[in-house]
């Protein structure tokens, strides 16, 4: 095969991958982005979430972490609060409608798991490790295009 006709088919599925994420997103997460569901899951998965936990796991700028807090205690996903040993630090948790979404969130997740994992049951355990040594090529091309 040859490797335009291999490249052209990746780049299908890298089209057809984002369609779908988009619209199973606006499906299930009406009024939020894809920034705001991932900090409503951080913070429901971690204790004593602030914006430089969420800014690591986001991988964005602080101010952007403070803007997507603000709308999200604002839509009533989330709520602030401080310790009495630390009067200075925001921490963050989920309100009873962020659960639900947080909920949501996993509960999808772990489907969208069950299902991929039963594409590669069309493979054996020889094609398996192409797969893998391919997939590893091609995360690290994309971490270097990256730095």
């Amino acid at each position: 095969m040859k490797n335009k006709l291999m490249i052209n088919k990746l780049m299908e599925i890298f089209q057809l991958f984002t369609e779908y994420n988009e619209k199973a997103f606006l499906d299930n997460y009406w009024g939020l982005n894809i920034n705001e569901v991932h900090a409503i899951d951080y913070v429901g998965r971690t204790e004593r979430a602030n914006v430089t936990k969420i800014t690591a796991y986001l991988k964005v700028t602080k101010g952007a972490v403070t803007k997507i807090t603000k709308k999200l205690i604002a839509k009533e996903y989330v709520t602030s609060y401080q310790t009495e040993e630390n009067k200075k630090e925001k921490y963050f948790s989920l309100t009873k409608k962020g659960e639900e979404i947080f909920l949501k969130h996993e509960k999808l997740h772990l489907e969208a798991m069950k299902s991929d994992e039963m594409l590669f049951e069309n493979f054996d355990e020889s094609e398996k490790k192409v797969i893998s040594r391919f997939l590893d090529i091609l995360k690290k091309d994309f971490d270097e295009k990256m730095e």
